[in-house]
């Protein structure tokens, strides 16, 4: 008897216990969820993310969707609330392949859709590891960024690039809504280089024009790359440039300064300063900022100023500051050193931070964006003694030092409380602030560069080490 009851009381407490358990309310019958996959194949990579896009849908409410690549070890379950209920959600799972996989191997990406009333579909979407992401790369033969169309010469613009991709190439496309040019080349056979050469003419006035440059590859999932080039189209140049470098030397790989633009100009008559580091230093005038084509300025055979890319360079004979001035028009040009009679900011290295101006010690460093370690604060530039430019031993003109930078920076070199400090304005112009223009912002890779201000030139050279 007594056994009897005790089964009695034991099987009423696990039913008390099973019923405070079953806490989860009760749902009607409805349809089954439904799924709309944004691709039913996703393309992927060796340690490259990819997305898995759906819509889920139900006529009364979700409650999971699980998503699985067993040979991934992918087994995620999205667990969606019930109060209120979720009639629909946009699936967006971002996913990384492990670095070990294969680019030839595929899998299957298996999704559970459940509803609140226990119904379950599965969807399946294919994935391959032998995607192609890149965009087709696009070569700039001519005319390069910024390039300088003589109109008193010549009225003619050549156009050549050249296109590289691995998937090959479906089409390229020139565009310039200003000269009613849109050529578009259909390529046949999907070839993974292809050169584009033609000329176009222009009109004869003067104007700035921009080209957009398209490719698109034939990869299932197309990848698109374009890049713009703004062409000047003048009467006169409206600038000159002051290259040092060898000639070949890509002159996009430093961040300011490279070449060095003019100081002054009338008409066509540019002047410069310049300091030759050197004995028997080399230098080119270009008519371009960013190539030493089409307009090199250099010496002939006869030892005149031409117009030449196969110019060679002008000699400046001995170390020390010039004045330059030259014409690009009559093709006569003058270099005579000078005595700098600018301030010498010296032994800026031992700077001293006081509030009292007249215990102070000057100092140099930077305050910007886009330079590791510094921001618009003074009193970081001081702490941060990793900024600090020391005074260059051959030239008491010259601070110098070394910054990483992050990606495009801005800058002002200065010392406590802005005093002094020199603004980097645009075309590499280190002006003495208070100055009348804002700092302009310089796109730069990722990287460390050496640093020169030139306080007499008030010029900044930040060149890639």
């Amino acid at each position: 008897m007594k056994k009897n009851v005790f089964l009695f009381f034991l099987a009423f407490f696990a039913l008390l216990f099973t019923g405070c358990q079953n806490n989860e309310a009760d749902f009607p019958s409805s349809d089954d969820p439904t799924i709309v996959v944004a691709t039913a194949e996703i393309y992927g990579a060796p340690t490259r993310k990819f997305e898995i896009k759906a819509a889920l849908a139900d006529d009364l409410g979700l409650k999971s969707v699980e998503i699985q690549i067993p040979e991934l070890s992918l087994d995620k379950v999205i667990t969606f609330a019930t109060d209120p209920l979720l009639e629909t959600y946009d699936l967006s799972y971002f996913f990384e392949v492990p670095a070990d996989r294969g680019t030839s191997e595929s899998f299957k990406i298996k999704l559970t859709i459940t509803d609140v009333s226990g119904n379950s579909i599965d969807k399946e979407i294919n994935l391959r590891l032998d995607g192609e992401f890149a965009a087709p790369a696009i070569s700039m033969i001519t005319p390069k960024e910024g390039a300088v169309i003589l109109l008193s010469t010549s009225n003619l613009m050549p156009v050549n690039f050249v296109v590289n991709d691995d998937s090959g190439i479906d089409y390229v496309q020139v565009q310039c809504a200003a000269l009613g040019i849109d050529d578009k080349v259909e390529l046949t056979g999907a070839p993974q280089t292809y050169t584009f050469n033609k000329t176009y003419t222009l009109p004869v006035t003067a104007a700035d024009y921009v080209l957009t440059i398209t490719a698109k590859d034939k990869f299932a999932i197309p990848n698109t790359g374009s890049l713009k080039i703004n062409v000047v189209a003048t009467n006169e140049y409206p600038a000159l440039y002051l290259c040092d470098q060898p000639k070949g030397t890509n002159l996009t790989t430093d961040a300011v300064g490279v070449p060095m633009y003019f100081h002054e100009k009338s008409g066509q008559d540019f002047e410069f300063k310049y300091y030759a580091d050197k004995d028997n230093k080399e230098i080119y005038f270009l008519g371009q900022e960013s190539d030493f084509a089409p307009h090199c300025f250099g010496l002939n055979a006869s030892g005149e100023l031409a117009d030449d890319v196969a110019s060679t360079p002008i000699i400046l004979p001995t170390k020390g500051y010039y004045v330059i001035k030259v014409n690009p028009n009559t093709l006569k040009y003058t270099a005579a050193k000078y005595t700098p009679s600018s301030k010498v900011w010296a032994d800026v290295a031992n700077g001293l931070w006081h509030d009292d101006a007249a215990l102070r010690k000057p100092f140099v460093s930077v305050c910007g964006g886009g330079i590791q370690g510094a921001d618009w604060d003074t009193w970081t530039a001081w702490v941060q003694t990793g900024l600090h430019l020391a005074n260059n031993p051959n030239n008491p003109y010259q601070l110098v030092g070394e910054y990483t930078l992050t990606g495009t920076m801005e800058a002002t070199f200065t010392g406590q409380w802005w005093s002094p400090s020199w603004r980097l304005i645009k075309n590499g112009i280190a002006t003495m602030s208070p100055g009348e223009n804002g700092n302009a912002k310089y796109p730069a890779a990722p990287g460390v560069y050496k640093v020169i201000v030139d306080t007499e030139l008030e010029r900044a050279f930040i060149t890639k080490k």
